[in-house]
């Protein structure tokens, strides 16, 4: 083998570790990611429900509110009725 071949050998197998260090990196990284987005997407469900729960219960709330207002509004009415007369 001529000394360039062994040159030439030498940075292509020096070429082959680098991009295996890279892909190494690489796949890290990826993992990381992917456990990152797991948990987003563990919390992002959690607020749906959360705000699902929410909406359920201001949605009760505002009936009953609405339901108050209108027995006072009757109340009103009558008592307006009465004096009225």
């Amino acid at each position: 083998m001529t000394e360039l071949e062994t040159l030439l050998l030498q940075q292509l197998e020096q070429q082959q570790r680098d991009s295996e260090s890279l892909v190494s990196g690489l796949s890290t990284e990826l993992g990381r990611l992917q456990t990152a987005l797991n948990a987003q997407q563990v919390e992002s469900q959690a607020l749906r429900q959360e705000i699902d729960r929410s909406d359920r219960e201001n949605a009760a709330a505002l009936a009953q509110l609405t339901e108050r207002v209108d027995a006072c509004t009757r109340l009103l009415s009558g008592l307006g009725r009465k004096f009225g007369r």
